[in-house]
Order: structure tokens, then C-alpha cells, then sequence
């Protein structure tokens, strides 16, 4: 089988083969990581979702930039969430020590608290929340675009529209 040169069959070099077997294995540890082997890849796309995501605390003007009807995506993986169907803005949540050290709630002028709720194409399932064949988990924070601005907010609720 390998001959005095090293070969395989006198054709295929050992060292080569074996470079070989490694770089499809690699190749294929990274399709399986990217999700290319998931079998939740997609949802169907008549399965609806309500997400609801709070921000405790952003700059006034942030809000003031966003409309009923604006694209909504996440920006890690660039997934849609499809487009917002209601904003709540509020006095900001700042948490700070006082003088005896105890956590506050505190003001903060200029800034606001944001409820950003959307309609977005996923499921909702017992192992988190799936959006164009991505993973996401209540409680999580994430970077999401809306319209002119981004918020840096978390996902506080998602239920299954039917």
C-alpha cells in the first residue's frame, strides 16, 4: 500500500492526505458552528411572533429618531425583526450607590427608558426564541437597529402571534 517514497497506492502522498483530512474537518467544525447542519434553520414564514425589548437607559434625542413601521434588525448577525409596531418611552432606570452605600434609583437628565415592540418572523420555542434560523434568549441583551438609531436593549418578552 505505501511505498518506499511514501505514497499511497504510489500516487497520493501521506503528508498531503492527512493536510487534507484535517482542512475538511475544520471546514466542516465550521459549517456545523455557523448552522448550516440546525434543523430549526428557518421558520415557517407564516409564524409570527411579538417581541418586546427594554432599554433602562438611552440618550432622549435616540427615541425622537424612530417611527411606528421602521425595519427592525439585530446587528451581531444582521437578522431582521421585523418592523416595530410600538414604542414606549419613559423616565430613565439609573441604578447608583447613595452616600451609605445602598443601591438608588436615581435621575438622569436627558436620558429615557425605552420599550421597543415589534413584529417579527420566528418561533417561540421551550429552548429560546428563533428568528431567521438564529438562536435568542429572553433576558439577553443585544444590539438592535431601528430605523435611524441603534439601542443597546433586552429581549424582556416574545409570545407566538397566531
Amino acid at each position: 500500500m505505501i511505498d518506499k517514497n511514501g505514497k499511497l497506492f504510489g500516487r497520493i502522498n501521506i503528508l498531503d492526505l492527512s493536510f487534507l483530512v484535517i482542512l475538511l474537518a475544520a471546514a466542516l467544525f465550521v459549517l456545523y458552528r455557523a448552522g448550516v447542519f440546525s434543523p430549526e434553520k428557518t421558520a415557517a414564514p407564516e409564524e409570527k411572533i411579538l417581541l418586546t425589548m427594554f432599554q433602562e437607559e438611552v440618550n432622549e434625542f435616540t427615541p425622537q429618531n424612530v417611527n411606528i413601521g421602521d425595519p427592525v434588525t439585530e446587528q451581531f448577525q444582521n437578522t431582521s425583526f421585523g418592523k416595530l409596531v410600538d414604542i414606549e418611552v419613559s423616565g430613565p432606570i439609573n441604578w447608583g450607590a447613595d452616600q451609605e452605600g445602598r443601591q438608588v434609583m436615581t435621575e438622569r437628565e436627558g436620558y429615557v427608558s425605552v420599550r421597543l415592540v415589534m413584529e417579527a418572523p420566528g418561533k417561540v420555542g421551550p429552548s429560546g426564541i428563533t428568528i431567521g434560523g438564529s438562536k435568542y434568549y429572553v433576558g439577553q441583551f443585544y444590539v438592535v437597529r431601528v430605523g435611524k438609531s441603534a439601542f443597546y436593549a433586552r429581549i424582556e418578552s416574545a409570545e407566538q402571534i397566531k
